[in-house]
C-alpha cells in the first residue's frame, strides 16, 4: 500500500510542476511566453557581435579623430566615408547584440492573426513572422522523448513547417491547446464586417 501512495504522490508532483510558459491576457488577445532559454549559439553570437560592434564603433571614431596631418594630401572625404562605413557596421552589430533571445507568440483575436515576436532587452518587440488564422492547419502536442516534455506547436498550411508555442507537460499544455484551437475556429468580428 505504501508503494502505491509513493507512486500517486510522484505522479501528482509531476503534474503539479510549475509550467515553463506563461499566458498574459491583453485587450486584443493574449501573449504566450515560452519560457525556453536561448540556445548557446545565439548567446555566443550576440557576445561576439557586441565585441566587434564596439571595435568598429571605436575604429570609426578613431578615424575621425586622427589629425589631418597624419595623411598625405586632402583625404577628408575618404576619412568621413570610412568612418561612416565603420559606424554603420557597428550599429548593425550592436543592434543584433541587443536583440532579445526570448520568443513570444501573440494571438491577436481582433484581426485574426498569430505573430512570432522577439522582444529586445529594453522590451521593444520585433515581429519575426505573422500568420493569419486561416493559414494554421492544426494545433497539436508533440512529445519529446529526450526531455520528457511535450511541445505545443501550430502547423502552417498543413505542411511540415511548425511554429513552436510552448513547452511543458501534457497536462499543463492541454488548456492552452484547447484555447488556441477554439480561437482559430472563430472568425474575428472585424473580418466578418470586412467580408460583408
Amino acid at each position: 500500500m505504501a508503494n502505491a501512495n509513493v507512486n500517486v504522490q510522484a505522479k501528482q508532483q509531476r503534474l503539479a510542476r510549475p509550467s515553463s510558459f506563461e499566458v498574459e491576457d491583453t485587450y486584443w488577445g493574449y501573449i504566450v511566453r515560452s519560457g525556453r532559454g536561448p540556445s548557446l549559439s545565439v548567446v555566443l553570437s550576440q557576445v561576439v557581435a557586441f565585441f566587434f560592434g564596439a571595435c568598429f564603433l571605436t575604429a570609426g571614431f578613431g578615424i575621425l579623430l586622427v589629425p589631418a596631418m597624419m595623411f598625405d594630401g586632402n583625404v577628408g572625404a575618404v576619412r568621413i566615408g570610412a568612418a561612416t562605413l565603420f559606424a554603420s557596421v557597428a550599429i548593425y552589430l550592436l543592434w543584433f547584440a541587443s536583440r532579445g533571445t526570448r520568443g513570444e507568440i501573440h494571438v491577436d483575436n481582433s484581426v485574426g492573426e498569430i505573430r512570432e515576436v522577439i522582444c529586445n532587452r529594453a522590451g521593444k518587440p520585433t515581429t519575426v513572422a505573422c500568420y493569419g488564422f486561416d493559414t494554421i492547419g492544426g494545433v497539436f502536442l508533440d512529445y519529446n522523448e529526450e526531455t520528457g516534455k511535450s511541445n505545443l506547436v501550430l502547423r502552417y498550411r498543413n505542411t511540415v513547417q511548425t511554429v513552436p508555442v510552448a513547452e511543458g507537460t501534457e497536462a499543463q499544455l492541454l488548456g492552452l491547446r484547447d484555447r488556441l484551437g477554439h480561437d482559430l475556429m472563430v472568425v474575428p468580428e472585424t473580418l466578418n464586417s470586412a467580408a460583408a
